[in-house]
């Protein structure tokens, strides 16, 4: 059997380079895709290192050009798209009242719109080789809505139901649509989080933080098994059906999980 090609976007840090490095293991053809090209470089001479093989692509999600070039030197290069990870995200911490209007589209062009493009731009490609896979990153703060993060939230809620969408309408044509949707994992999308990535002594403790080579683990799980989705860590699966079946009771529950100082 040929080696599956997978295209990772946001693959310079966090979860999308840990998520390169897991399935390198496995000889996986990586292209890395990502705005920070030196960045990318180190990550596909890890890559290689561990056995895999990697193009790189200097990739900003939200420029339609720069995906149409994504996928034409994936093709170019390995002739198929097995799996489409679209893990590219911003993240700014904000109450809506201090958000600026160039903000509020920036999140929302990287976390929702582009993810949407990149997955429009892949379907014929997947179509026509007869099956693909595209795995969506959300969140858990797109299923359950915490304060301070509301742009944030309604990308990653939108990225739920795009994704369930997409994959009612692609039922039996062979191209899956999965949804992962992490807690906490050190990664440089947010200035706190980046203090867990950097080690830092100051850095403030969030509850179920993961380490991301287990984030990375249970992508590759999803890889080799698609489902509709996956919420990670389990023992947090139950908040969302509180949420949603209870939402006073999330209400008095959500500052439980946020971030300690």
């Amino acid at each position: 059997m040929d080696k599956l090609v997978m295209i990772i976007t946001g693959a310079s840090s966090g979860i999308g380079a840990e998520t390169a490095r897991r399935m390198a293991r496995d000889g996986l053809r990586l292209t890395l895709a990502a705005r920070r090209a030196e960045r990318l470089q180190g990550v596909a001479k890890e890559v290689e290192k561990l056995g895999g093989e990697a193009l790189v692509i200097q990739t900003d999600v939200t420029r339609d050009e720069d995906l149409r070039r994504m996928f034409d030197a994936t093709l170019e290069r390995w002739g198929r798209v097995d799996v489409l990870l679209n893990n590219a995200g911003v993240g700014q911490g904000k109450p809506l009242a201090d958000k600026t209007e160039e903000e509020i589209r920036a999140d929302v062009d990287v976390n929702l719109i582009g993810l949407i493009e990149s997955s429009r731009l892949v379907l014929p490609i997947m179509l026509r080789q007869g099956g693909g896979h595209i795995i969506n990153l959300s969140s858990l703060s797109g299923l359950v809505a915490s304060p301070g993060a509301t742009i944030y939230c309604a990308a990653k809620f939108g990225v739920v139901g795009f994704s369930d969408a997409l994959r009612r309408e692609l039922r039996g044509s062979g191209v899956h649509v999965s949804i992962f949707c992490p807690g906490y994992t050190p990664s440089e999308i947010d200035p706190n989080l980046k203090a867990h990535v950097e080690g830092r002594p100051d850095a403030p403790y969030y509850p179920g933080l993961m380490p991301t080579s287990y984030v990375a683990d249970q992508i590759a799980r999803l890889v080799y098994h698609p489902r509709r989705m996956t919420v990670i860590p389990h023992s947090w699966r139950i908040l969302p059906v509180l949420a949603y079946m209870f939402p006073w009771l999330a209400d008095v529950l959500i500052s439980s999980f946020a971030p300690k100082e």
